[in-house]
């Protein structure tokens, strides 16, 4: 209908065209009527066509407007999601995203050509199976969309239909669970650097939520170092400066102006350095090192929650209580600058489990100021790998003044999670007043190499590369 509609547009409109060019042909040669009045009709006949080409564009553009549109991309205090990136709705659970090769990546990577294959899963509260559709954008190293088209990006469609959930088998709240694979060498991509997927709702076409990851092509060779400086950060903690050598391909013709490089602890992007420090003085070698004032807490450690089973005989559920649709589990309480076993390696999303008979619980989680009263009111919360280390309103700590305890409940599915308590400053969340040790602690960072293209004025990843800081 609308296609027949524009073709009947534009056949008017070439009408009109004929009709006033041949008009202005013939005053040029002097063959009509007088000159007055062969005007007016010709502004007559121009302001015609202008009025239906107005028309013409303005039906045009309803008709686009009524295409499903996702809504602007609201504003999360999160120290996980980007500004640029849509955050997990609460209808969508328990989300992995890795690659193959690297399971275990903070930020999830993979290299370009290469046999890896992207793992999405996830569970959508539905009693009814869905259909989504995926597509991918390439972004700059700030993160901001690039400039390049999908066709210079991707050598195959950018669009990928998902539906077949499996619904769960238990008798937990209803659910249907996705396990999406794409293989690399099938999405056919041909540029590194950074990446969002988006995942949209198949019917409305509004998108859902979109997710941050890498290719990079491993040209080149990146060395990591490190160094500890203690008594330099906050109440005197130790802080970790980070230096990086790069030798360099041949096609890199001037370092100085094209070649980065960023630093990122864990995978905390919206957090990630640029390294200030550079020295390009050795042939074919590029040298980055991280300033003084840009060093990153070495004194950073999370709780780590194991609950692969929900029962009594957990050692981390306090109470129990059984429940045909939603359990109710009180965790034992955390206590101020104590957590778990010092950070290693491992994905930002927690590991739910995929089991067909895994079920959800309603986990309270109870943190105890040792003594303090409630310092934190309004401003302290329960975040990590359930909830994209954000600050979520249903999961803001409550003062429970009989016990004298801060507590707040998630929605979680059996499986193992690493999380903390986080205090706003301003507007940023902190996780290092609460939660961290007081000395050195394990720390890991992912350094990336970027070479800027001269000519498509993009963003590739020569390099990415990880290093282990120990006490």
């Amino acid at each position: 209908m609308v296609h027949c509609l524009k073709k009947s547009y534009l056949k008017v409109l070439h009408e009109l065209y004929s009709t006033v060019f041949g008009l202005v042909i013939e005053l040029q040669m002097g063959t009509k009527i007088s000159s007055y009045s062969s005007s007016q009709y010709l502004l007559s006949c121009t302001y015609y066509m202008l009025w239906f080409i107005s028309l013409f564009w303005m039906s045009c553009s309803s008709t686009v407007n009524l295409a499903p549109s996702s809504p602007p991309i609201p504003q999360v205090n999160s120290l996980l999601v980007l500004p640029e990136q849509r955050s997990i709705p609460d209808n969508i659970r328990s989300v992995q995203f890795f690659s193959s090769s690297q399971a275990s990546s903070p930020l999830v990577t993979a290299r370009l050509g290469s046999n890896d294959r992207l793992v999405l899963r996830f569970d959508e509260l539905s009693e009814i199976s869905g259909m989504f559709r995926i597509h991918f954008s390439h972004r700059n190293k700030d993160w901001t969309q690039s400039n390049l088209p999908a066709t210079w990006f991707m050598n195959t469609t950018n669009q990928r239909i998902v539906q077949g959930g499996s619904k769960n088998q238990s008798n937990s709240i209803p659910f249907h669970s996705y396990d999406i694979q794409f293989s690399l060498r099938d999405l056919e991509f041909l540029t590194s650097g950074f990446y969002f997927i988006h995942v949209s709702d198949y019917t409305t076409g509004i998108e859902l939520f979109s997710l941050p990851f890498a290719l990079t092509e491993q040209r080149g060779t990146l060395e990591l170092d490190g160094e500890t400086l203690y008594n330099k950060g906050n109440l005197g903690a130790a802080v970790d400066r980070i230096f990086a050598e790069f030798n360099f391909p041949e096609f890199v013709d001037m370092p100085v102006f094209d070649l980065s490089f960023q630093v990122l602890q864990d995978g905390f992007l919206p957090k990630a350095v640029l390294a200030r420090g550079k020295d390009f003085s050795d042939e074919k070698v590029a040298k980055f090192h991280l300033e003084e004032s840009q060093s990153y807490p070495a004194n950073t450690r999370y709780y780590g929650l194991n609950l692969s089973t929900f029962s009594l005989s957990n050692q981390e559920v306090l109470e129990y209580e059984e429940s045909d649709e939603l359990p109710q589990i009180t965790l034992r309480e955390d206590f101020i600058s104590f957590s778990d076993t010092p950070y290693t390696l491992q994905s930002m999303y927690g590991n739910p489990s995929s089991r067909i008979t895994a079920r959800y619980a309603m986990i309270n989680f109870r943190f105890n100021p040792m003594g303090t009263g409630p310092n934190y009111d309004d401003e302290l919360f329960v975040v990590g790998d359930f909830n994209q280390w954000s600050e979520n309103k249903q999961h803001k700590m409550k003062w429970n003044p009989e016990l004298r305890l801060f507590e707040a409940q998630a929605l979680l599915k059996e499986g193992t999670y690493r999380y903390s308590y986080a205090t706003r400053n301003g507007h940023d969340l902190d996780v290092i007043e609460l939660g961290s040790s007081l000395t050195k602690e394990n720390q890991w960072y992912t350094g990336i190499l970027f070479y800027r293209d001269p000519n498509l004025q993009y963003d590739r990843i020569l390099y990415i590369g990880k290093l282990q800081l120990s006490p």
